[in-house]
């Protein structure tokens, strides 16, 4: 509890520790506050809990505690867990898990009517904690108004013990002990000698079994239990019962893995063309209220040994001796990785009417590409003008465009590319979108929408990875309106996260009216599952993990268009977002992503096998390529252009800093070196004695040392409370915004850590008279913060975390940004800019970096962060290299310790 008191105005934040959670409540003049807090700027101004307050509010706003009955708020254990401990710490929570040792005894026999379990347990400072303190959920409170949280697993087992059946009931009894054998056995507690004797086992897991037969496969369920032989569990399994006594062992088992058990038999067996599909995307096929581990259960399915592989159609035009040219056409089947397994001739579909797949043996299945019976055709018509004109060197290109037009995901070789790189249409290079239209594009943008639709006029799929705040979002918008005039809209599909659906829609609500009316969002419980519904809708929005649920539905329509936002989600070509993605039928594809490339080259030659398979080789091509050149930053540039080379006409990417710096208004940086404060000396001078004499590990000396230029107060609490003047850095960044106040404009501050926040809301509450705004999360309850912040006229300061800014942030309002505290990774940091330096600002961008010094000869650790991200920050416009590899923790550590 903390009392705020200025000019009668109480201002209290109350907590109840309860079983299931903390209850919190905020009193102002002893009457009950909702959230958000709304006070005066006087009334914050005078807070002593601002950080207390600032807190609960931003949990709400992250919506990590509830509102359970009116004025009272709800964090429960498992979120609580989920805290820093600098959060918990600022509730008056305990900071860290207490360790504890736990033996269970029991009062009375098994059968008798006062039994039950007695937990005692002990800690390093309390021996004896469950007589001394009292349990409230994970929490004990002590005497000494002290209180402990204890680790998860050990909360979860005295939650299971206190949850006790009535003794009497014999059947619920037996199956409680042996459930809590069970847990206690698990996390190594303890038990009396009288229940070790009792011979209880109690069985919580089931499997699912798969048997192949010649055409299906069918399910089977199994119980599973370290201790119990196999015979003993398959004779459990065929009764199904919830109880058995094997010899003088009684066995429980759950009721949910019963009801699961039972589920997993009903399920009907896969035949014929299902069992290819089945082995691409097994969750497709299990029931949603059956929770089952997929990842353990892909294992299953791949150990059946069944080979789905892909065909993708070929056309090859070779020149004869004479000029001549000659045709090749037919299916270059791959497997995932895009090994080439054989060719095959035009005629490999249509011998047997194959339907969806093709099997070529009892373990092997070939999946038919659409519109193979079109490309047979056309394929057959090209060969037969060649026969009529056997002289001919020029390539029949209305032959070439038919194929275009009707089938996508064609392999060609050179000739024939720069035949289709040639090809155009005037409607195509028409830069003006649809009158239906409201937006206007800049240059850059109408150049991406006149490269969208020559894609679809190629037959190309297409990757536009242009980087974070260019508009990705409009210039499809805008080649959606064009496909609607032209009436080849319908149906697309969006894929991408749910939380970017409600913004998709916005902005087509308020640039392309037309598209409007006819939008379909497939989620939640009542989604539609008749294909031939979903395909009467203009455009369709889904997630990922609701298309893998959903692939037998979702695969037979035929779509228009299939484009992925967000589409780092099919960087890992074997995850089920990605075989579900690449298997959808479709006549034209688009990947969105500002970060192809996150962990490794992989997650790039996946996104392009979905937009334009085989482009990049096979998967083991290409990383043999280009993987063992990534150790050496000075070939960086060369693999960038070799790759970009080769996928120049399905690839698009401009950034700020390149192609576009004349069409955004400027970006200026500005250092601004600042010293040391004397208490901020002695601190960091101490800091580093304790690493140098081992007392502290060099990890956590650096978080110290940058936690303490942003304000000792970060690191001793004793000096949060100090004179602004002793943080020189605090000062040159209020001087920094009251010249940004003098101008009319606003400002964002970014810091990680939440009492800086704090600090800096004081601090500006004190100087400006002006209660920022604090975001660190991104819910829905933010943007509306973000709506109020841009939308307000004049002078305004919002402080957020940078990895707030990850996504989804448009702040375009403030053309100021204060980089309070510095993140590891440039890439991270750009990011955090660019949620104002990005199309619809309209102001000249101006970025600050006051930087911690030292003044006693060395370098402090702020001057070696700054240098080592300049160093770094062009590598981040390279977008082949894995932003994990620009990560400076390592480097900080090793030149600010050593």
């Amino acid at each position: 509890m903390a009392l705020f008191k200025r000019n009668t105005v109480n201002i209290i934040l109350n907590k109840n520790i309860e079983s299931k959670g903390v209850i919190f409540s905020i009193q102002q003049d002893e009457k009950p506050l909702s959230l958000p807090i709304r006070l005066t700027v006087s009334e914050m101004k005078g807070l002593t809990n601002l950080d207390q307050l600032q807190l609960v509010e931003d949990l709400w706003l992250d919506e990590k505690i509830q509102e359970v009955e009116k004025y009272s708020y709800f964090l429960s254990y498992e979120m609580l867990y989920k805290l820093e401990s600098e959060e918990r710490a600022i509730l008056t929570l305990p900071e860290q898990t207490t360790a504890v040792d736990i033996k269970i005894e029991n009062e009375s026999f098994v059968g008798s009517k006062n039994f039950k379990f007695i937990p005692r347990i002990h800690t390093e400072g309390y021996p004896n904690l469950h007589r001394v303190g009292t349990r409230k959920g994970a929490i004990f409170e002590l005497p000494t108004k002290e209180n402990i949280l204890i680790e998860p697993e050990y909360y979860s087992l005295l939650e299971n013990i206190a949850n006790a059946p009535d003794p009497r009931d014999r059947d619920e009894l037996f199956l409680y002990i042996a459930k809590i054998k069970k847990q206690a056995k698990a996390l190594g507690v303890r038990v009396s000698e009288h229940i070790e004797r009792e011979e209880y086992e109690f069985i919580d897991e089931v499997s699912i079994d798969l048997e192949r037969s010649h055409n299906s496969i069918t399910f089977s369920s199994s119980y599973k239990h370290d201790e119990l032989a196999e015979e003993d569990l398959t004779e459990l399994n065929k009764t199904r019962s919830g109880y058995t006594k094997l010899g003088t062992t009684r066995v429980f088992v759950d009721q949910n893995t019963r009801e699961k058990a039972a589920k997993v038999q009903q399920i009907e067996s896969i035949q014929g063309q299902d069992i290819p599909k089945f082995v691409q995307n097994p969750s497709a096929f299990i029931p949603e209220d059956i929770d089952i581990s997929l990842e353990d259960f892909g294992e299953r399915v791949k150990n059946l040994g069944i080979r789905v592989y892909k065909a993708q159609p070929f056309i090859h035009a070779n020149k004869s001796e004479n000029g001549w040219f000659e045709y090749e056409t037919g299916y270059q089947v791959r497997d995932d990785q895009g090994n080439s397994i054989s060719k095959e001739l035009d005629d490999f579909f249509s011998e047997d009417n194959s339907g969806d797949f093709k099997q070529l043996d009892e373990d092997t299945f070939v999946a038919a590409p659409a519109h193979a019976e079109d490309f047979n055709h056309l394929a057959t018509k090209i060969k037969e003008e060649a026969k009529q004109n056997p002289s001919s060197q020029v390539i029949p290109s209305n032959y070439i465009l038919e194929i275009f037009e009707n089938i996508n995901n064609i392999e060609f070789n050179q000739p024939i590319q720069e035949v289709r790189e040639t090809l155009n249409d005037e409607q195509v290079l028409n830069n003006q979108p649809p009158q239906g239209f409201t937006a206007t594009l800049k240059s850059f943008q109408q150049d991406g929408f006149v490269w969208m639709k020559s894609l679809r006029f190629t037959g190309y799929g297409g990757l536009l990875a242009d980087d974070m705040g260019l508009g990705k979002t409009i210039q499809v918008i805008a080649y959606l309106s064009y496909l609607k005039e032209m009436s080849r809209l319908t149906p697309t599909l969006l894929v991408l996260p749910k939380s970017l659906i409600d913004n998709w829609i916005k902005e087509m609500d308020k640039f392309a009216p037309m598209l409007s009316g006819n939008v379909y969002v497939h989620l939640g419980s009542n989604r539609i599952k008749d294909p031939t519904i979903i395909s009467k809708f203009d455009i369709v929005l889904t997630t990922y993990q609701t298309l893998i649920r959903d692939q037998l539905v979702m695969g037979r329509v035929d779509w228009q268009m299939v484009i992925c936002d967000e589409a780092q989600a099919i960087k890992n070509p074997s995850t089920g977002a990605s075989v579900v993605v690449k298997a959808l039928k479709n006549r034209g594809r688009i990947a969105l992503t500002g970060t192809p490339v996150e962990n490794n080259l992989t997650e790039l030659w996946s996104i392009v096998d979905f937009v334009q398979p085989g482009i990049l080789g096979s998967l083991k091509e290409f990383r043999n390529s280009y993987e063992p050149r990534l150790t050496d930053e000075s070939a960086y540039d060369s693999i960038q252009q070799d790759i970009e080379s080769k996928i120049h006409f399905i690839y698009k990417r401009r950034t700020k800093a390149g192609e576009l710096k004349d069409q955004l208004p400027s970006k200026t940086e500005y250092k601004f070196p600042v010293p040391m404060g004397k208490q901020q000396k002695a601190v960091y001078k101490n800091i580093l004695k304790q690493v140098e004499d081992k007392d502290m590990p060099p990890i956590q000396g650096i978080m110290r040392l940058k936690m303490l230029s942003s304000h000792p107060g970060l690191v001793d609490s004793s000096y949060k409370g100090t004179n602004i003047k002793n943080v020189p850095k605090l000062v040159k960044t209020l001087e920094l915004l009251n010249d940004i106040k003098n101008k009319g404009e606003k400002a964002i501050i970014f810091t990680e850590y939440r009492e800086m926040q704090v600090i800096l809301k004081q601090a500006i509450l004190n100087k400006f008279d002006l209660n920022p705004a604090i975001i660190n999360g991104t819910t829905d309850r933010r943007q509306h913060v973000v709506d109020q912040f841009n939308q307000k006229d004049g002078f305004d300061i919002l402080i957020l975390a940078p990895k707030a800014a990850g996504t989804g942030l448009t702040i375009t309002s403030a053309n100021h940004v204060i980089h309070y505290t510095r993140w590891w990774n440039p890439a991270v940091e750009n990011q955090a800019t660019d949620r104002v330096y990005r199309i619809g600002q309209e102001k000249d961008v101006h970025v600050y970096y006051p930087i911690v010094t030292s003044d006693e000869g060395g370098t402090s650790v702020e001057e070696v962060v700054d240098k080592l991200l300049s160093k770094k920050k062009e590598l981040a416009e390279n977008v082949i290299v894995p932003s994990k590899d620009i990560d400076i923790e390592k480097e900080v550590l090793g030149q600010v310790v050593n």
